[in-house]
């Protein structure tokens, strides 16, 4: 018990120095030491203390000391590949550890086919001298989406380099460098043998390595709570383990020396399987448990556990807020603790098995929820089948197809189309149920205090359990009640929202009214594939979704499942070209577009699928008041059409939140004059500036007349239009307007209560573009 002990004061030392709660965490450790104390347990008080200060003083250390000594701007160096490199149409990357030890990640934009087939032989561990420009990673600029620089960070990475050349590549001579090497040579052999639909699955058993499967198949594993059955668990590795222990024992081995040459080569094993947070915590428990054999030491496998955790942490403190980290761990902690309720189902293996499968999801119920903002109740009966099929069936069957068609043995051919069909028709089924799901809790992201009530009612649950089944009844009553809170908290929240999504360069504008009484969609974003980057040397395996890492994990974090209305202002792609995904992943209510909207076979195609899922489609134009539960939209424009879609875009004027609004989507000067002449009554608040700041949009005549306290300008960062132009920034500033703009400030809210309301930046307290220059014409 005294580790566990250790490791609880290991994780208040680290998060302490992490939120600069010191003092807290040492009142924390003083309060449990204290009661320790009391109860005649002095030694675990004292080490406890002792594993304490040793944890606070590291991460102090580490904290001030893990800075980078490199800087932002140009680059040329030497480094090791420490990854397989990954080339996927016209992207290149890799992790690529620098000469000063320092590892960055690395990007680079193929310029031609030549390049390509050159930079597809390179392998990890090779060590080649790059070349490019050194960016820091940005925050993210999408409210509760994914934070690719506290990820890096995590693993000290602090740079991101955008590379122009790589070259002089060769093979390291270092023992990591071979590993890594056959690492490369095992991910290409699967690329190369197995079918498409199975080798990212194949990959990610043995290999660790999830880059290569399908998009839908690996959401499909989320949303029904599998995940965990796609990276390399602590029953993989003890099969492997027990396998090469059997072998060397049949090879005439002893079993100290069988038990000696696996604790001396499974480390290994850590490179070779990407050392992913599960794999790192099963291989070193199985180095403790043969390292506790050979010396003949028993031990406890919760000791056990503990010690492989404080030694973990001990490696890089920042681990411990690492999503990975924190599940594999929690799971196993829960289980270990529960050993005593567990033995009491002995000789039942299905009841042990269900009982697991349930201790999994309650345990890391409010990290699960805190972090993916949704759960399936229908993930306990799909683990309880899935965890045996995979651990037992479809493991060993990668493996074995895997060496055969390593060593050539005989019929190898067949073994790979047996294990390609077998994981097809996995892949179907999974995607199945994950369509069908009819307990997929989606609730939004929880409040503190909701995860701070989760985490009390697991903890109630595990001490009820031991309590008998009527408390445990009641414990799980509590959860279930707390998600029923949690689910109708929208319903009863007095604040709406008007959302300007940072989508680059396009447009995404989300409506929240107060009370859940409505959710609306003013164009999805999306990107322009221009004729010189269509190329199919350039395409990507699976195209990449802009909407998956910006508008649909906003919209989950929100717990919206379904949009009352979506207006399509015009049909440019960067308006329009996430609407099919979104229509697969959301409820539309209806689509609102302007007159003339479909023009090519890519708008009609549009339209088409919309009426397929029976969404009515309706039709708008200047004059009209669309009335809606809480809001009125008067569209302003078109009020005819013609030969520009940018002359055509919708116009919407709306009252929110005690403020006047005003979106232009693409219009241009022409456009605006002759709206304003058909309007007499224009005076508004909030502009959305027309084209995303261009010099032919928002003209001087128009903000006379409309007199707009604030500009929205909705831009990528560093595109290539020069968006928005200084001409236009130069009006806006002229006309007193202040002016907010995506491109150097993240997503853009004007959260309000009643009448009255503010803008905030996401990410509020950071520059998302520093050290950008300004745009020019």
């Amino acid at each position: 018990m005294n580790y566990v002990l250790c490791a609880a004061a290991s994780v208040i030392a680290v998060i302490s120095v992490r939120y600069h709660l010191e003092w807290t965490g040492f009142l924390l450790l003083l309060g449990g030491c204290l009661l320790h104390v009391s109860k005649k347990r002095v030694i675990g008080s004292v080490l406890a203390a002792a594993m304490f200060l040793f944890f606070l003083c590291l991460s102090s250390y580490h904290s001030h000391h893990s800075q980078s000594s490199l800087r932002e701007g140009a680059f040329t160096g030497r480094g090791m590949m420490t990854v397989h490199p990954v080339t996927d149409g016209d992207r290149f990357s890799a992790r690529i550890r620098l000469d000063n030890h320092e590892t960055v990640a690395l990007r680079l934009l193929i310029p031609n086919e030549a390049m390509k087939q050159k930079l597809q032989t390179i392998k990890g561990g090779m060590s080649c001298q790059v070349k490019g420009m050194l960016e820091p990673p940005l925050n993210s600029t999408i409210p509760n989406g994914f934070n690719y620089k506290e990820y890096l960070e995590a693993q000290s990475i602090h740079w991101i380099l955008s590379s122009s050349s790589i070259s002089n590549c060769m093979t390291g001579s270092s023992p990591e460098a071979a590993l890594l090497n056959w690492r490369s040579e095992g991910l290409m052999l699967i690329l190369r043998y197995f079918s498409p639909e199975s080798a990212g699955i194949v990959q990610a058993l043995i290999f660790g390595e999830r880059e290569w499967i399908n998009q839908d198949t690996e959401k499909a594993y989320q949303r029904i709570g599998l995940t965990h059955l796609l990276a390399i668990s602590g029953m993989q590795v003890a099969l492997i383990a027990a396998a090469g222990r059997f072998m060397l024992m049949r090879m005439g081995l002893s079993r100290e020396t069988s038990a000696l040459l696996l604790f001396i080569l499974l480390p290994s094993y850590l490179i070779l399987a990407g050392g992913s947070p599960s794999v790192v915590r099963a291989v070193l428990a199985a180095e403790l448990y043969f390292l506790f054999l050979l010396l003949k030491w028993p031990i406890h496998p919760l000791n056990l556990l503990s010690l492989l955790f404080l030694l973990w942490l001990a490696s890089s403190p920042l681990n411990l807020f690492l999503a990975g980290f924190q599940l594999t761990f929690i799971i196993s902690f829960c289980i270990l603790l529960s050993a005593a309720i567990f033995n009491t189902f002995s000789g039942r293996i299905h009841v042990q098995n269900l009982f697991l499968t349930f201790l999994s999801m309650i345990s890391t119920m409010p990290l699960i929820l805190s972090s993916f903002w949704e759960m399936s109740l229908l993930s306990l009966i799909v683990n309880f089948f899935y965890v045996p099929y995979y651990s037992f069936i479809l493991m060993p069957l990668s493996l074995i197809s895997f060496f055969m068609a390593c060593m050539k043995i005989p019929f190898w051919q067949g073994g790979i189309r047996i294990a390609d069909l077998v994981i097809d028709w996995t892949n179907r089924i999974t995607e199945f149920i994950a369509a069908a799901d009819p307990f997929l809790l989606n609730m939004g992201k929880p409040s503190s205090f909701l995860i701070l009530c989760y985490t009390a009612g697991v903890i109630y649950c595990f001490w009820s359990m031991e309590k008998g089944i009527k408390k445990t009844i009641g414990a799980i009553s509590l959860l279930a009640g707390l998600l029923i809170i949690d689910f109708i908290l929208p319903y009863i929240d007095p604040n709406g929202s008007v959302t300007f999504l940072d989508v680059g360069q396009g447009d995404c504008v989300v409506i929240e009214l107060p009370y859940n009484k409505g959710t609306y969609l003013i164009d999805t974003g999306g990107k322009i594939v221009f004729q010189e980057e269509d190329a199919e040397w350039r395409h990507q395996r699976e195209k990449k979704r802009l909407s998956d890492y910006t508008l649909l994990p906003y919209l989950s974090s929100k717990g919206i499942s379904r949009i009352d209305t979506v207006f399509l202002s015009h049909a440019d792609q960067d308006h329009t070209g996430e609407y099919l995904n979104i229509l697969n992943n959301i409820t539309i209510g209806e689509l609102i577009v302007p007159g003339g909207f479909v023009r090519d076979q890519t708008d009609r195609i549009l339209i088409e699928k919309t009426v397929q899922k029976g969404i009515a489609v309706k039709t708008a134009r200047g004059q009209q008041v669309i009335k809606k539960a809480g809001i009125n939209f008067q569209v302003l424009w078109p009020l005819k059409w013609s030969e520009s879609k940018n002359e055509d875009s919708l116009v919407l004027r709306f009252s929110l939140g005690g403020k006047r609004w005003l979106l232009t989507g693409d219009l241009e000067k022409e456009g605006e004059a002759f709206m304003l002449k058909t309007d007499q009554q224009m005076n508004i608040d909030v502009l959305k500036a027309g084209h995303h700041g261009s010099k032919f949009s928002t003209s001087s005549d128009m903000l006379e007349r409309i007199q707009p306290s604030a500009a929205i300008i909705s831009a990528g960062r560093k595109n290539r239009y020069g968006h928005p132009h200084l001409e236009v920034l130069k009006r806006l500033k002229q006309e007193g307007v202040k002016t907010l703009r995506t491109d150097t400030g993240g997503t853009i809210q004007f959260l309000f209560n009643g009448k009255t309301g503010t803008f905030i930046n996401h990410p509020p307290y950071d520059v998302v573009n520093p050290g950008s220059k300004k745009n020019r014409d």
